[in-house]
């Protein structure tokens, strides 16, 4: 497959609310994405997952498009997210992995001694692996019709290499800590393995289309993160808006933090809790978004709600 080609003829961007936010720029209103925005939420999501499995949709560049504009199809969006996953990385590197329901991310065969690193691959070209991200990226810019920025990812080196000896998720990350301590070397190798295919990955998405890439959570790191090249810093819930502010100065936009078990309240109270975490972050430099994911039980009217509250609250504050 051929690279990504960054000169395609997209239609031109009708909404870049999201990107003048990231660049520091004036806005009108508080843009606002959902972190997992396509997602098992959504019943129009449901209905796919049921006649597909996990992974056959992220391969599929016409299923992974028409996911991604599930929600911006329900909801006033200023951004839409390229329907994929982390694990696609590892994938490339030569791992099976499964999503397995009721369990998740399932590696069949998880790196467990130093000698397992012989079994990844060293020279990935992400054309002809992960080509099928870079179509779909694609593809979505143009069934978007300049409506709203694409947004692209990937996971951190440290979150692959983890699920890559785990076997999967984990809450205290036991195993991989352990690698780490008792591989130091390998580590490292490993770790920049992962780095190498991350970083062609995501030039490739720019490439492919993606408007935006942004780091994620960190919060112990905020002033630093807010030193790097970074346009956009986000935050999970538990950190202080105010706090965030202070830390970062004027360096860097933010964007979060709402709790995401706040959508599971009445539509008053995300109104409310919606108000306060701008009154607290500032209409300008800010982009609105959940602290995490959200939840697969959360009902779509709710986030609706939340969304145009957003939209709502910040455009009287911008007027006062």
């Amino acid at each position: 497959m051929s690279a990504p080609n960054v000169s395609q003829n997209f239609p031109q961007l009708k909404n870049d609310l999201i990107l003048r936010a990231a660049r520091g720029e004036k806005t009108e209103k508080t843009p606002v994405w959902v972190m997992r925005q396509a997602g098992r939420y959504l019943p129009e999501f449901k209905e796919m997952r049921a006649e597909n499995e996990f992974f056959h949709v992220c391969q599929t560049p016409s299923l992974a498009c028409e996911v991604t504009l599930q929600p911006i199809k329900r909801f006033d969006l200023d951004a839409a997210i390229i329907f994929s996953d982390i694990l696609v990385i590892p994938q490339a590197l030569g791992l099976e992995v499964q999503m397995i329901p009721g369990k998740g991310p399932t590696f069949d065969d998880p790196i467990t001694k130093v000698s397992d690193l012989g079994r990844l691959k060293k020279n990935v070209d992400v054309n002809e692996s992960l080509g099928y991200v870079f179509e779909a990226i694609s593809l979505t810019r143009h069934k978007l019709e300049g409506k709203v920025p694409l947004i692209g990812f990937a996971g951190s080196p440290w979150t692959l290499m983890s699920y890559s000896i785990e076997g999967g998720g984990s809450t205290t990350f036991s195993s991989s800590k352990a690698w780490l301590y008792q591989n130091v070397d390998a580590s490292h190798q490993f770790l920049q393995l992962i780095t190498d295919v991350t970083v062609d990955f995501l030039v490739g998405q720019v490439l492919a289309g993606a408007q935006i890439i942004f780091a994620k959570g960190a919060h112990y790191a905020l002033s630093e993160l807010s030193q790097s090249n970074y346009d956009v810093v986000s935050i999970d819930w538990t950190v202080k808006p105010k706090c965030a502010r202070q830390e970062v100065a004027d360096r860097v936009s933010l964007q979060g933090n709402l709790d995401p078990c706040a959508i599971h309240s009445s539509k008053e109270e995300i109104s409310n809790s919606v108000k306060k975490m701008i009154s607290e972050f500032g209409t300008q430099k800010y982009i609105a978004n959940l602290g995490h994911g959200i939840y697969p039980t959360a009902d779509p009217e709710h986030v609706e709600a939340f969304v145009n509250a957003v939209h709502k609250h910040s455009l009287e504050m911008n007027a006062t």
